[in-house]
């Protein structure tokens, strides 16, 4: 029987392999292609902000992969126009290029999901694939969020025996 891991490892190996088949160099790790198709859909820029948070990704994370795809000439970051203390990263003309052919790739890769598996798995798989990936792409993914100690202080709770709330 095959686990959600394992389906996700697959659709994740299927993403590396038709993104290294399918495009010209440069060659990119599924990671930034993504990155490329959100920047491409959402008009060619977006802030850097709203990417994180929207793919769920610690700010090393994505601030290495926008690395790289600057690196390789795809992408720029600049100062947001309405409050410099944001970032946007904007596409290339190259970029542009890559990333449409990124789209197609993925878009591609959907339809076969899609196909394969129908709308409501298809949301079921992307829902876990997301979770799987934000756990995976923390450093501390499996620390616990909070501590017993941690909480004490900041949780009212009820004393059984008298009957009233205490902080």
């Amino acid at each position: 029987m095959q686990t959600v891991a394992d389906s996700a490892y697959i659709a994740y190996r299927s993403l590396k392999g038709r993104i290294g088949d399918e495009l010209p160099p440069p060659k990119l790790d599924p990671l930034c292609a993504l990155l490329l198709r959100k920047i491409w859909m959402n008009g060619s820029s977006i802030g850097i902000a709203h990417l994180r948070i929207e793919l769920a990704l610690p700010r090393s994370t994505l601030s290495t992969a926008l690395h790289r795809l600057e690196g390789e000439g795809l992408i720029r970051r600049y100062p947001n126009m309405v409050d410099a203390r944001f970032v946007d990263a904007a596409l290339t003309r190259a970029g542009q290029l890559v990333a449409a052919s990124v789209t197609d790739v993925i878009a591609d890769l959907e339809v076969d999901v899609h196909e394969a598996a129908g709308g409501p798995a298809r949301y079921g798989f992307t829902r876990v694939a997301w979770m799987l990936g934000t756990m995976d792409a923390e450093s501390d993914a499996y620390k616990p969020l909070w501590t017993a100690d941690d909480s004490a202080d900041e949780v009212d709770y009820v004393d059984e025996d008298e009957g009233d709330a205490s902080s």
